[in-house]
Formats: C-alpha cells, sequence, structure tokens
C-alpha cells in the first residue's frame, strides 16, 4: 500500500514537471514573438498594376526537316566511289555514291550481242518467209492451171505457214533481247547513284569495298531550308487555333532567339486515345541554325491583353499546393493574401483575384514575413536582409 502510494506520488510530480516545463516554453515563444512582431522588417514594394499579357498555348515537339532523301542501290554490287562526306552540300541529280561496273558493263557487252544476233536471226528469217510467199502464190497458179498436183501446192503452203510462224518466234527473242539489253543498260546506269533533292549530307553508311545490297541505307540527305514541327494540342484549344495565328519556335540551341513561325496544317480530326489533334508548323531556316530532332518550344500567340498584375519576385507558393499569395502592405504592416493567378511572364503574373490595383505587395525577404509584423519600405532593404 504505502509502496503503491510512493509511485503516485513520483508520477503526480513527473505531470506536474513537463506542464511547468511546457508553460515556460509557450512564454517564450509568445514573448519571442510579440519580439518578432516588434521588429521592424526593410522591405520592397510596388503597387499591383495594369500589365499587358500575351495570351498564348505552349507546346513542345521535335524539328523536322523540309524534305528527306533515303539513298540506296537498287542493284547489289561492291561500292567504287563514294563522292560526298557528311556535312557536304548536295545538288539535285549529283552522282554522290559509285558501284563499281565491270559486271555491269559486261552484262551489257552480253546483251548487245544476244541483242544483235536475235536481230539478224529476224532478217534472215524475213528473207525466208519472202522467198517461201513466192513459191506458195507459184505453187497456188500451177494448181490453178492443173500443172502440178494437190501435194506440190500442199507443201508450198506448209513451207509458207511454217516460215510465217518462225518469223513470229524471231520477232519475240528478238524482243526479249531488246528488253534483257535495256535491262542491262539501266543496271549499268543504277550503279551510280544520284541525290533527288538539294540538301546536306546528314548521315553516311557506305565504304569503299564495301558490298551493298537493294534497299540497305547508305546515305541520308536533308533540305532544312525550311524546318517544321508537328504539335501535339489538347481538343479543347481547337476552336483557338487557326492558320493566320502566329507562332513562334525556341531551341536550348539558341536560347535568345525566336524564331517566326507559320501554321501551315490543322488536322481536322482529335485522336480519341490521347484527345489530342495535331498542328504543323513551319518557320524558313536559310541561315542553317535550325537542324532536323532538334527538340522546340512553340508558342502560339493568341491576343493581348492588359490585366492586374505583381512582379514575380512578389509572388509566393504554398509547398505541395497550387495556392499563391503575396505579402500586402497596410499601415507598415505586412498581411499575407492568397490570389488567384493567371498568365505568368518572366516578369510579371496576372492576378485574377484577391488583390486590387494599388495595393502594394512585397518584392522580396517572404522568407523572414508573416502577417501583422512591422515593414518598413526601403530601396535598400535587399541588400539590408541579406546583412541580418
Amino acid at each position: 500500500m504505502k509502496r503503491t502510494f510512493y509511485f503516485l506520488s513520483i508520477f503526480a510530480l513527473v505531470i506536474c514537471a513537463i506542464f511547468i516545463v511546457a508553460n515556460i516554453r509557450q512564454k517564450a515563444k509568445d514573448r519571442q514573438a510579440f519580439q518578432s512582431l516588434d521588429q521592424v522588417i526593410p522591405v520592397n514594394a510596388v503597387p499591383a498594376s495594369m500589365e499587358l499579357f500575351q495570351d498564348k498555348i505552349s507546346a513542345v515537339g521535335t524539328l523536322r526537316a523540309r524534305q528527306e532523301n533515303l539513298l540506296s542501290p537498287k542493284v547489289a554490287g561492291n561500292v567504287d566511289a563514294v563522292l560526298v562526306d557528311i556535312g557536304e552540300k548536295v545538288k539535285a541529280g549529283q552522282p554522290v555514291i559509285r558501284l563499281d561496273k565491270t559486271t555491269f558493263r559486261l552484262a551489257v557487252k552480253q546483251a548487245e550481242s544476244a541483242f544483235s544476233a536475235a536481230f539478224a536471226a529476224v532478217a534472215q528469217v524475213k528473207s525466208q518467209l519472202s522467198q517461201a510467199g513466192k513459191e506458195y502464190n507459184r505453187a497456188k497458179n500451177l494448181l490453178a492451171e492443173n500443172v502440178i498436183p494437190q501435194n506440190r501446192f500442199d507443201a508450198a503452203e506448209t513451207g509458207y505457214n511454217t516460215a510465217r510462224e518462225t518469223l513470229l518466234v524471231a520477232r519475240g527473242k528478238h524482243s526479249q533481247a531488246k528488253a534483257a539489253l535495256e535491262t542491262a543498260k539501266e543496271y549499268l546506269n543504277y550503279t551510280e547513284i544520284h541525290s533527288s533533292i538539294d540538301g546536306v549530307v546528314v548521315q553516311r553508311t557506305a565504304e569503299i569495298g564495301q558490298t551493298v545490297a537493294p534497299g540497305v541505307q547508305v546515305l541520308r540527305i536533308l533540305d532544312q531550308t525550311m524546318v517544321r514541327a508537328d504539335i501535339e494540342l489538347p481538343e479543347k484549344d481547337f476552336g483557338r487555333i487557326g492558320f493566320k495565328t502566329t507562332a513562334v519556335m525556341m531551341v536550348d540551341a539558341f536560347p535568345e532567339i525566336k524564331f517566326n513561325s507559320k501554321v501551315t496544317v490543322i488536322n481536322p480530326m482529335v485522336n480519341p486515345g490521347t484527345r489530342t489533334f495535331k498542328v504543323r508548323v513551319e518557320t524558313s531556316n536559310q541561315t542553317g541554325e535550325l537542324v532536323d530532332g532538334m527538340f522546340v518550344k512553340v508558342d502560339f500567340l493568341l491576343h493581348q491583353k492588359e490585366a492586374l498584375a505583381v512582379p514575380r519576385g512578389a509572388l509566393q507558393k504554398l509547398p505541395g499546393s497550387g495556392t499563391y499569395y503575396v505579402f500586402a502592405v497596410k499601415s507598415n504592416k505586412a498581411f499575407k493574401k492568397e490570389v488567384k493567378i493567371g498568365i505568368k511572364t518572366d516578369k510579371f503574373a496576372e492576378v485574377i483575384d484577391g488583390l486590387a490595383r494599388g495595393e502594394l505587395v512585397i518584392t522580396n525577404g517572404a522568407g523572414k514575413l508573416r502577417s501583422g509584423i512591422n515593414v518598413k519600405i526601403s530601396n535598400k532593404a535587399v541588400e539590408t536582409l541579406k546583412e541580418g
């Protein structure tokens, strides 16, 4: 019984000690808070004012060249000469790769010989047909006069018909030999590969002595005098984009340059899987800064509007939320105000709700501020805060 009383007494003392310590700490915090509220923080402040905003739709894509020429041989063979290299400019019709012509020239000579023989055969059969025709006509007349028997006429007629059939066969072989010669000459021409566009070589896989096969790419040539990007936009923006919509392209390689572009294609269909539609934008690239494959950001510029705004430095965001706020100044005190934000630029943010025109907003030192704290507007606020 005494032991139980002893433990209960100790427990009561511990609880009392905890309450006393907690009370002391809370009073210290309260004193610190009052001291903070009494402290005067130097700040920079500007009035919320009307600014001009550009309403726009931003998207990203990949640049593609105006034209692409993927070259591959039409006949199998060994590479005899590579006439261009990566980075070189070429003209349409210019030879770029030559294959070994030896085998193909031999095939042409053989085809020419076969064609000549077939031509001679046709001439010979024509002569035989002419003679057979004369004998047939003579036999026909003699049979009518009963000078020769029927079997002699039949033999002349058979010879004539046989000559006619032989001529048809000879002419067929002649046509085949002619086609074979044309094919051999065409294959010989195929040993020289030409560019079909004006452009620049961007990829080469062929080497001298290499055996190449039909359909296997050996060169890639691009016409990049104009580049394009196919952009996927959400269906809610379908009615906001037109062929007169101004667009600008931006690439990481030249962050200071905005490339004026134009809308050339609007796909009149929404993809039911992604709920997007495709828009193509193009820009002139005569100076060559833009190249195929670049990551590109595209801004579609819709219309301009004047709206209430605050500097981006005044705008703060609650961590882990989409809630924005600013610190406004009234009677030399800072007050936290939630605001609804619209368009944001590098310098300003549009304020849709939560702030009135002319209200002073603090543009620096938000980490040291809270509602009710005393502030003093000072041009040297940034330096003063850094020193503190």
